[in-house]
């Protein structure tokens, strides 16, 4: 409220970096999801501060609870019927490093038909998959930096000063480093929105909470986002630069026998786990050149291989499998 192969099909992935050719292939032509996403950011600082009172009930006409939870979550300025809130709205609204900010988004996202079209194609395959889940409603929004996206009850919205871009120099003065910085720009927000809808659609079961469960469940977003977006390059659904998708298929074998030797699958303490599986500049027990997270690609390698090796199991019956034991001994993987 995200193999065991033959040499051939090896070469391919050191080549091509994903799995068997036609494993995210599918026809969906018996959907068809019209996707319509709008922008609260621009409606909101187009208001004439001193007509804010006459504009709120047509607001919560146009974006109903979002509008709420945008309000007492997002900004944190209070409910619209609240006596206090026209006051808040305006100082928010009036504030000159929102309107820098404001400007910046403007700059960078005067329509949003790429982004529109990529999500319909997302949700496309959504529904083509998962056909009695509903598609959510999409929005934009500018949330003074505090979320990327926000999914509630059949909604989805994205904080368009989360996406401005590797180089943007508020990130630099909010002293954000420069490893999450770099997915920080307008391509990353399909694969970020169907990886978020996923991830709240299909939440972690904790009661196996070892370094293999999550980094498999990781995996698993990582192959539904891939799902649902079966044309967005590797690098952009797992969050990688080129150089560093390359590292991880260059070191998938000593990625998976650093862990083995280690005897790091079935740690439990949050910390090995937390380090391994979030962002970080790089993956704690190689080099500087690996990305953080790395072990989170690695569970989409096996999962990719638990897929092939079982052609009969629906996506549906993967996300809601949480055995991730029984998924690594059915895939047979070794890299």
């Amino acid at each position: 409220m995200m193999k065991c192969f033959y040499s051939v099909v090896f070469l391919m992935v050191i080549v091509y970096g994903c799995g068997p050719k036609n494993q995210y292939e599918t026809d969906v032509s018996d959907v068809s999801v019209n996707l319509e996403v709008k922008r609260l950011e621009k409606d909101l600082f187009a208001l004439n501060p001193d007509s804010i009172h006459t504009a709120i009930p047509d607001l919560n006409e146009k974006y109903g609870a979002f509008f709420e939870l945008y309000n007492r979550n997002v900004l944190n300025i209070g409910a619209s019927n609240n006596r206090a809130y026209p006051d808040n709205l305006r100082g928010f609204l009036n504030d000159h490093d929102m309107n820098r900010v404001q400007s910046s988004i403007m700059e960078d996202f005067p329509d949003l038909e790429s982004i529109r079209e990529k999500l319909e194609t997302g949700f496309t395959h959504y529904k083509h998959y998962f056909p009695e889940k509903r598609v959510p409603a999409v929005y934009t929004f500018m949330g003074g930096f505090n979320q990327s996206i926000v999914i509630a009850d059949s909604l989805l919205a994205i904080g368009l000063d989360k996406y401005l871009g590797r180089d943007c120099e508020f990130y630099d003065k909010l002293g954000w480093e420069r490893y999450r910085q770099k997915n920080m720009h307008k391509k990353k927000i399909p694969s970020d929105c169907m990886r978020a809808w996923g991830q709240t659609e299909w939440p972690f079961n904790d009661s196996t909470d070892n370094l293999l469960s999550n980094m498999l469940y990781k995996g698993k977003l990582l192959y539904f986002t891939k799902s649902m977006l079966p044309g967005e390059p590797d690098t952009l659904v797992a969050g990688f630069t080129r150089k560093e998708l390359d590292w991880c298929i260059q070191n998938e074998e000593n990625l998976w026998n650093y862990l083995i030797e280690n005897k790091l699958l079935y740690k439990t303490e949050h910390m090995t786990i937390n380090k391994m599986v979030n962002p970080a500049p790089f993956t704690s027990g190689f080099s500087k050149e690996s990305p953080g997270r790395a072990v989170n690609w690695l569970g989409w390698k096996i999962i990719e291989a638990y897929m092939d090796r079982n052609s009969g199991i629906t996506l549906e019956e993967l996300m809601e499998n949480q055995d991730y034991q029984s998924i690594l001994t059915e895939s047979r993987y070794h890299p």
